[in-house]
């Protein structure tokens, strides 16, 4: 019992830390630097500010605030990519559905360190702002190929 138990938890723990890599495997070599800020200027110019936003924010009220202009402009991404049909595939790719999951799961731990622990606010806020880059970079690329 205790066996199955403990293989239990040991699964769980490499299945989260899979998660966690792959996500950040995608951020990182996925898209260029340079695709990711022109696709995020194209059509959401606050991303490429919310890096600003972000260093200079210190108290929870500034944080929040750094929150829910990601969530805004997130959401104004996931209309563009449903006001094309042909972008609709990039909405569900696997990768879009992965980091969509590590944005929610971001949400969460951003709420759970906001009050004590502004460094680990901010680096959720940080994971948050490069996963709506990414969308926003993969929604003006393929943007751009359905205009073509």
């Amino acid at each position: 019992m205790i066996t199955s138990i403990v293989i239990i938890i040991l699964s769980l723990a490499m299945f989260v830390y899979w998660f966690r890599y792959s996500c950040l495997l995608i951020l990182e070599s996925r898209l260029s630097e340079e695709e990711a800020k022109q696709g995020g200027e194209s059509h959401i110019p606050a991303v490429s500010l919310l890096e600003a936003q972000l260093a200079e924010a210190a108290t929870p009220a500034e944080l929040d605030r750094v929150r829910q202009s990601l969530d805004r402009d997130l959401r104004v991404v996931q209309n563009l990519a449903r006001s094309c049909g042909e972008m609709q595939v990039a909405g569900t790719s696997l990768e879009s559905r992965l980091l969509m999951i590590d944005y929610r799961m971001m949400q969460v731990w951003f709420a759970a360190t906001r009050p004590f622990a502004g460094p680990k606010a901010q680096n959720a806020l940080r994971e948050m702002s490069q996963i709506v880059s990414y969308l926003a970079a993969e929604s003006g690329v393929r943007l751009a190929e359905a205009e073509n």
